[in-house]
């Protein structure tokens, strides 16, 4: 049956190629409906209770979707240069889908003298003078609520914060309030040294141009580096062009499917185009293989009966081989992270459809501009190429030094094992960027002048009316902001807390500074003062709920969680028993999910260990056959993560999938191996003879296939992405060593 389907493309041609051209034109046409989704909710699991808690208390105190806008001059306060602030401020406020802007120009601030006590705005409108102007930031820089915030030390920094309303179900949102807020900046950046907006929709449009960037240049160049690479090992036109052409149509196939389907493409597909490249290379390469061993052996009709030496031969393993592939691909599917499980769907989809492809296509190019000669690719223990040469090297220390190889090879795998225990989990997107990008550079001059554009709130939750009113529970404010300051690592937090001992140190004077009011007829007439905007993120409005609005700039999410955990903990002891807390933000979500990924890895990869077990032990009949066919797949797997914990590369996105991708890659020449030896056993008493003829004759396309797939994973280090680029040099590496 497997070698009827294997000959469709000889015995049935035109058919073959009319399937080939009509699925291709559907797929085709369902390009054009590809979506992208760089958006943070692909990073949050659907299943996250945490999700809930948080739209609650975005409900109450606002949108965590703010973009900062950042102006700095040194002579930021004159009357020409806050006029055209005032304007930039209202053209803000009227985009769409914008619910606050918060500036000088509707911030409110408190002062008292002489016993009196006043609320009076910074700044109303542009001032008509010099004076006016220095007035207004006095008023700016005497409010401590505001220092960080909105205003540098030196007064020559400020910023706007803009308050977006998120459109869940538009995944062009962010990127639509990015331009627009861009073209509102790019007309009056010539009038400020600096003027720049970071914040979520930023950052999603950055992830997205750098996603185009990547599918320009990765796919392209992993297709031309394997053409030149497998030209070069195999010196055969025909054997870099088949794996050139089977990836093109698989390409197709798969974003025609996305597109039909409706699942989105994320950061992770940028390297989609280059794992079909690269990984459907290695069955073409070993077909490849067996037809120039089947020229060996047929002078009449070469190609026909090479083709049919081919098929016979390489049916099973390709089969074992790119199921064990699609395998590896579809154990991340388990993953509650809609970046890692569409990622996995598509990857899953294109291994399964370049498999279809090769089958079809091959053959029936093979029939046609196939060469009728045999090269010296089969040769290997005689050729002076490089596999040849490698092929030498590993024999001659496995012939002359077995068990010093054995003692090596543990002692190699104990140093790695170590080392993976020290491996660590991170998922924020900003470190999903290079660090020195330019939105980067702009998230730590925000925060070296001002504060760290990350935000998160702690909801302390009463239940009872009017609870924020009383001392005592403001005091626990107090003392939880206390408790962030000796942790050392967060830029700023505001709470109801700082707004009353701001007010109470402008009614009693000095000293009295930043003490909080002490009974509770004092915070209801302080509470008098403010405007209610300025109190709507910091407390609810029947006082039942308070709120600390917490700044940072933490990128790893590994060491915020920490923090975090830590904060929980204290912020529980100090709300007591009747007092909810909740520590929520969409960034922490996402975070929280990190650590989802490493359970997530650890089941898919015990899932894959056992299926290929399982298979590989069916294959040959015998429990030692499988256990033997894990061991190649295992060490290269188990060195890899050795090296991402000696070089403290975290698991993320990208890093985390190399394991499962790994293993079913790499056992990809071990079933070829392992397949060719069970063949030539049935035909010979020799077992040793058996042994070393299935190597000389597998050896060049699994070395040729292995560092094949080592440079053209090597390809993504170019990608505009960390997580990419390090999974690339991981799985580089992972393939050099399975030769070992």
């Amino acid at each position: 049956m497997m070698l009827k389907i294997f000959m469709l493309g000889l015995r049935y041609p035109a058919a073959v190629s009319l399937f080939m051209i009509a699925v291709t034109i559907f797929a085709a046409a369902g390009m054009s409906k590809v979506e992208i989704d760089t958006g943070v909710d692909s990073l949050i699991p659907v299943s996250d209770p945490s999700r809930l808690i948080y739209q609650q208390v975005m409900g109450e105190f606002g949108s965590d979707n703010k973009t900062i806008i950042y102006i700095k001059d040194d002579n930021l306060w004159t009357p020409d240069k806050l006029s055209i602030l005032e304007h930039l401020h209202r053209d803000l406020e009227r985009i769409n889908n914008v619910i606050s802007v918060d500036s000088l120009f509707n911030l409110h601030t408190i002062h008292g003298e002489d016993g009196k006590i006043e609320s009076i705005p910074v700044l109303s409108e542009a001032p008509a003078t010099v004076d006016e102007a220095l007035a207004a930031k006095a008023r700016a820089l005497a409010n401590p609520l505001y220092m960080g915030n909105f205003f540098s030390e030196s007064g020559n920094v400020l910023a706007m914060i803009v308050t977006v309303m998120n459109v869940d179900e538009d995944r062009e949102f962010s990127g639509k309030i990015y331009q627009q807020l861009e073209t509102l900046l790019s007309e009056n950046r010539d009038n400020f040294d600096k003027l720049i907006q970071v914040g979520p929709p930023r950052i999603n449009a950055e992830l997205k141009r750098r996603l185009f960037d990547d599918f320009r240049l990765l796919g392209p160049l992993s297709a031309f580096i394997l053409f030149i690479s497998i030209l070069f090992f195999m010196r055969s036109v025909i054997s870099a062009v088949i794996p050139v052409v089977t990836s093109v149509i698989s390409i197709i196939w798969t974003f025609g499917m996305l597109g039909w389907a409706g699942i989105p493409i994320n950061i992770l597909s940028a390297m989609l185009p280059s794992l079909i490249i690269v990984i459907g290379s290695t069955e073409d390469t070993h077909m490849m293989a067996a037809y120039f061993r089947g020229l060996q052996e047929n002078v009449e009709n070469p190609r026909d009966k090479a083709i049919y030496y081919m098929a016979k031969h390489i049916g099973l393993p390709l089969v074992l081989t790119v199921l064990t592939t699609a395998l590896g691909f579809s154990s991340n599917i388990l993953s509650n992270i809609g970046l890692i499980q569409h990622f996995a769907f598509a990857a899953t989809f294109a291994m399964l459809a370049n498999g279809v492809v090769t089958v079809l296509v091959v053959p029936f190019l093979l029939s046609v501009y196939g060469p009728e000669k045999n090269t010296s690719v089969v040769n290997d223990t005689e050729s002076k190429r490089l596999p040849g040469i490698i092929l030498k090297v590993f024999r001659y220390y496995q012939d002359h030094y077995p068990v010093s190889v054995l003692i090596f090879t543990t002692l190699m795998c104990t140093f790695f094992i170590y080392h993976a225990s020290k491996l660590y989990v991170t998922n924020d997107p900003l470190s999903y960027l290079p660090s020195d990008s330019a939105l980067i550079q702009d998230t730590k001059l925000i925060h070296d002048d001002l504060a760290g554009i990350k935000i998160f709130f702690i909801r302390l939750d009463s239940n009872k009316q009017n609870a924020f009113k009383r001392p005592v529970n403001i005091n626990k404010l107090v003392d939880i902001q206390r408790f962030m300051d000796k942790q050392g690592v967060y830029d700023r937090s505001i709470s109801l807390a700082d707004h009353l001992a701001f007010a109470n140190r402008e009614f009693r004077g000095g000293y009295a500074e930043l003490a909080l009011p002490k009974t509770r007829q004092l915070v209801a007439q302080y509470l008098m003062f403010f405007h209610r905007s300025d109190l709507d993120s910091y407390v609810s409005h029947d006082y039942s709920q308070a709120n600390i609005v917490v700044r940072h700039n933490i990128n790893d999410s590994h060491t915020l969680n920490k923090y975090i955990d830590e904060l929980q903990e204290v912020v529980g002891d100090i709300a007591g028993p009747w007092i909810k807390v909740n520590i929520v933000s969409e960034n922490l979500i996402v975070n929280h999910a990190a650590e989802s990924l490493m359970v997530a890895q650890v089941k898919a990869l015990v899932l894959l260990l056992v299926l290929i077990f399982i298979i590989m032990s069916v294959m040959f009949t015998s429990f030692r056959g499988g256990a033997i066919a894990m061991v190649p797949a295992i060490i290269p797997i188990a060195m890899m993560f050795g090296i991402m914990g000696y070089l403290n590369i975290p698991l993320n996105p990208g890093t985390a999938m190399v394991a499962v991708i790994g293993i079913g890659i790499a056992v990809d020449g071990t079933v070829h191996l392992l397949a060719r030896y069970n063949e030539l056993c049935r035909h010979t008493s020799d077992y040793i003879a058996a042994v070393n003829l299935a190597v000389k004759e597998e050896a060049t396309p699994l070395i040729v296939s292995s560092i094949a797939l080592s440079f053209g994973f090597g390809i993504l280090l170019l990608s505009n992405f960390t997580v990419i680029a390090q999974f690339g040099a991981l799985a580089a590496v992972t393939m050099l060593f399975s030769i070992y």
